[in-house]
């Protein structure tokens, strides 16, 4: 039983703002009012109880995925395909990221937190037959997953598990380095020994493509994610830190190059 609530435990959410405009409804408040009330009241308790969640608990970890203070997402691995797009983390936007990487037949590119690995797979199409593209993440069912598709798919892309903080990889390896929505997955400590671990790897003149949450850009989205401005993981980054964080993990330029949805930054990095 305890299984089976975990498999669906992300349908919660959902169900709480729908009963919370529904109740506000019933209230009395126009359908649009109720939506809002829910986004200013449910939507930061549902933060705060994830956060709390997900910095304390290792439920639903594989046996192999590594030990790392950062988030592993072990227990979205089943669902992760289909829940990314329902959020509008679909091809588009990760078609856009590789717009921004600017990859060239015969780069070398890693990506680290890679999930599943769709970027991962769309990057191996851009570097081509001549290039090299490898995803890693610590989560073992996110690795699965990815080597799965990547077999199923004819990719020429590989996956290993492997944590941010300490890099498999030789000095001065990749061309690019991409980090999709994994940032703010890590505790400012182990995000600023990942970001120098990443410098390490780049080429020199290498590329890093970041996107992750940033300062938003409209007053709905500060409704709902104030709760990130009290939690060390995202703090800087929602205060629009991102590239100074950058500057003090050694790389010479970081440039803000787009934003997604309002809330995501994108970000150009250069060793």
């Amino acid at each position: 039983m305890r299984k089976l609530m975990r498999k669906w435990n992300w349908l919660c959410p959902p169900l709480m703002m729908a009963v919370a405009v529904w109740i506000f409804t019933l209230l009395g408040f126009t359908v649009w009012a109720a939506v809002f009330m829910a986004l200013l009241l449910v939507c930061p308790a549902i933060i705060i109880y994830a956060l709390v969640k997900m910095t304390r608990s290792k439920a639903g970890l594989s046996p192999e995925t590594l030990h790392t203070r950062g988030m592993p997402l072990d227990v979205l691995a089943p669902i992760y395909d289909r829940y990314c797009p329902l959020i509008g983390l679909g091809r588009a936007f990760r078609q856009t990221t590789i717009r921004y990487a600017e990859l060239m037949s015969g780069d070398s590119v890693l990506d680290v937190g890679c999930g599943t690995g769709v970027l991962t797979r769309l990057a191996a199409l851009a570097v081509g037959p001549t290039g090299y593209v490898i995803g890693i993440d610590p989560a073992a069912k996110m690795i699965g997953v990815a080597k799965k598709n990547a077999v199923e798919q004819g990719s020429q892309a590989e996956f290993r598990l492997a944590v941010i903080e300490n890099l498999p990889f030789e000095e001065n390896r990749f061309d690019c380095v991409l980090s999709s929505a994994m940032l703010h997955h890590l505790p400012p400590d182990v995000k600023m020994n990942g970001l120098s671990e990443v410098k390490r790897v780049l080429k020199p003149g290498g590329r890093l493509i970041v996107v992750d949450v940033d300062r938003p850009a409209i007053f709905l989205w500060w409704v709902i994610l104030w709760p990130l401005l009290f939690w060390s993981f995202t703090e800087e980054q929602v205060k629009g830190r991102i590239g100074a964080l950058m500057l003090r993990a050694g790389f010479s330029r970081a440039e803000k190059v787009g934003s997604w949805g309002g809330f995501l930054g994108f970000w150009k990095v250069y060793k």
